[in-house]
Parts: structure tokens; C-alpha cells; sequence
């Protein structure tokens, strides 16, 4: 970010506070983000928060009772793969609305619909077994 003025970095900064707010997931989820921005932050964004607080509750689960994390685990996943999902529906709004190339907006279509049922498969193996 060599050469940027002092308005481009405080738009920048004025974007970026957007994130993960009640109305940035709101045109997450209806498709009014970019399809870059609605698959990578949409899909991988909020794992920055999920992941740690899952292994801090994994660890104390795990120490006052051993044994009881595959339903940790398993509800977790069938949770994130309903998210995905839904990150999903918007992801094809965003690339049916944008001109332009699609090949790889579509790759990333179906990546998101591949992780969501990979999660909801693994977390009912894991959840209901």
C-alpha cells in the first residue's frame, strides 16, 4: 500500500470497520458484497473468532469431561455448515448480479456448497454417532 493519501487510507479504514457488523452480514447474506468479498471473508472471516474460541472451549470440555467432544465438535460443524449455506446463497446472488468473467466465481460456488455438505455430513456423523 506504497503511495496512499490520507482519504484513501481512512476510506479503506471506513470499509474494513463495516465487517461483521448486523448490516454487513445482511448484504453478505443478500448477495449486495462482491462475490471475492461475499466467498473469502464471507466463508473463512468469522473462523478468525470460531477457531480459538472453539479450542479454548475443546480444552476446558475436554478437562471436566473427558470423552464428550464429538458433540462439541459435531454441533460446531453442523452450525458452520448451515452458515455456509447460507453464505452460499448469497455468494450466488453476488455472481449472478456481477458482469464479468465467471469461471472462477463459480469454482468458488461450488467450494462453498462442497465445505457446507462435508460439515453438515461430518458434524451428524459426529453429533447423532
Amino acid at each position: 500500500m506504497a503511495n496512499l493519501s490520507k482519504s484513501e487510507l481512512n476510506a479503506i479504514h471506513a470499509e474494513r470497520t463495516k465487517f461483521f457488523t448486523p448490516q454487513w452480514f445482511g448484504d453478505l447474506f443478500s448477495g449486495r458484497l462482491s462475490p471475492g468479498d461475499t466467498f473469502w471473508i464471507g466463508n473463512y472471516g468469522p473462523a478468525l473468532i470460531v477457531v480459538p474460541l472453539l479450542v479454548i472451549v475443546a480444552l476446558f470440555t475436554a478437562m471436566a469431561m473427558p470423552g464428550h467432544l464429538e458433540p462439541l465438535f459435531g454441533s460446531v460443524a453442523l452450525a458452520v455448515g448451515l452458515y455456509r449455506l447460507v453464505v452460499l446463497s448469497g455468494l450466488v446472488r453476488s455472481v449472478l448480479r456481477t458482469p464479468g468473467p465467471k469461471v472462477w466465481r463459480w469454482i468458488g460456488v461450488f467450494w462453498t456448497l462442497y465445505e457446507a455438505a462435508l460439515l453438515i455430513w461430518l458434524g451428524s456423523r459426529l453429533f447423532g454417532g
